[in-house]
C-alpha cells in the first residue's frame, strides 16, 4: 500500500464512506477515483495495481456503501440499494474530495457497476471510465453466483450465506484460499508476487464487515441492471475482461463495450476475475496505453 493511507470519513445522506489518499494530493494531472468489488475494501488497491493510476493524478482509493470501514445509514433497508443510490452517493463523495473537478473512475467487479453508475448520474463528474471485470447486471455465476442464490432463500439461506462468510473471516489461510475461486488461472495468482501484500491489506477489514449490509448486496443485486441506459454515457470507457471470467460472465464486458458509444474492450484471453493478478503485464500494457491515448483528449 502507498505511503498515504490515512482514511478519510466522508457523510453523505446518513452513509459514512470512506476514501484514503494513494499518492500526493498535489501529483500533476487529473484525479483519479478507484472503487473496490464486493466484499474488498477501500484497502484493497496495492501499489502495483495502481501504479499505471498514480502516474495520472492525485489518486483516491473511495469505499463502496455499507463495506467496513463504510457504513450504511442507521436502519438502512434492502430495497434503498439501488443503482441510482450506489452512483450518487459516491458521486456526492468525489464531490466532498475534489470539488467539481473530473475524475478518471477506475471500478473493478462490482465498483465497475459502480463507475458506470456514477456516469449515469453525475456524468458532469466523469472525465473516463475503465471498467475492470465489472458488469451491468449485477447476477453473478461460480461461487458468488450461489450466494447470491442462498441470499434470495429466506432466513435459512440467509443463515447459511453468514455462516460461509464467518468461517472464510475466521482463519487468514481460509481466506487466503478463497482468493483463488474467482481466478480462472489459478497458478498464476500464486505465482503473482504481490499477493500475500493484498491478502494483509484486506484480510482486518474483511473481518469486520457488516454480514447484514453484505447479504444485502447478494440478495438485490440479481435484480440490478443498468444495461439499457449504457448509451447515455458519454466519458470515454475502456472496459476490461477475462474470457474465461467465473464470476461475471465476459458477455457483461462485450454488452457494456457495444452499448456506451466509443467504449474500448479488452478481453484478456485465459485471464479470469483478478487481472491484475492474472494476468499482469498484459493487465498493466493496457492500461498504460489506453490513458496515454485518452489522456490527448
Amino acid at each position: 500500500m502507498a505511503p498515504h493511507t490515512k482514511i478519510q470519513n466522508i457523510r453523505i445522506d446518513g452513509h459514512k464512506l470512506t476514501a484514503i489518499a494513494l499518492n500526493d494530493q498535489n501529483t500533476p494531472g487529473h484525479p483519479v477515483v478507484l472503487i473496490h468489488g464486493i466484499s474488498a475494501s477501500v484497502r484493497f488497491w496495492g501499489d502495483d495495481q495502481t501504479s499505471p493510476f498514480r502516474e495520472q493524478g492525485p489518486c483516491y482509493s473511495l469505499s463502496l456503501p455499507g463495506h467496513y470501514p463504510a457504513e450504511f445509514p442507521p436502519n438502512f433497508q434492502k430495497g434503498a440499494l439501488t443503482a441510482e443510490m450506489i452512483g450518487r452517493v459516491l458521486a456526492k463523495a468525489i464531490s466532498e474530495l475534489l470539488g467539481e473537478r473530473k475524475v478518471t473512475l477506475v471500478g473493478v467487479s462490482t465498483g465497475g457497476f459502480a463507475a458506470l453508475a456514477i456516469a449515469l448520474y453525475a456524468p458532469e463528474l466523469v472525465g473516463r471510465i475503465v471498467c475492470i471485470s465489472g458488469f451491468c447486471h449485477g447476477r453473478w455465476t461460480g461461487a458468488l453466483g450461489l450466494y447470491q442464490w442462498l441470499a434470495r432463500q429466506g432466513a435459512i439461506g440467509r443463515a447459511l450465506f453468514k455462516m460461509g462468510y464467518s468461517l472464510a473471516r475466521s482463519n487468514r489461510a481460509i481466506f487466503t484460499y478463497l482468493w483463488q475461486m474467482p481466478a480462472a488461472d489459478r497458478k498464476a495468482l500464486r505465482a503473482y508476487p504481490y499477493l500475500d501484500a493484498c491478502v494483509s491489506a484486506t484480510y482486518p477489514d474483511f473481518r469486520r464487515l457488516d454480514l447484514d449490509a453484505l447479504a444485502a448486496y447478494f440478495e438485490v443485486m440479481p435484480d440490478i441492471s443498468i444495461c439499457n441506459r449504457l448509451s447515455s454515457i458519454r466519458a470515454p470507457t475502456l472496459v476490461m475482461a477475462g474470457d474465461h471470467d467465473p464470476i461475471v460472465q465476459p458477455d457483461q464486458a462485450r454488452i457494456i463495450a457495444r452499448s456506451v458509444p466509443g467504449a474500448s474492450l479488452a478481453m484478456i484471453k485465459g485471464g479470469g476475475h483478478l487481472l491484475f493478478a492474472e494476468r499482469p503485464k498484459v493487465y498493466h500494457r493496457v492500461l498504460r496505453e489506453w490513458l496515454d491515448a485518452t489522456n490527448a483528449e
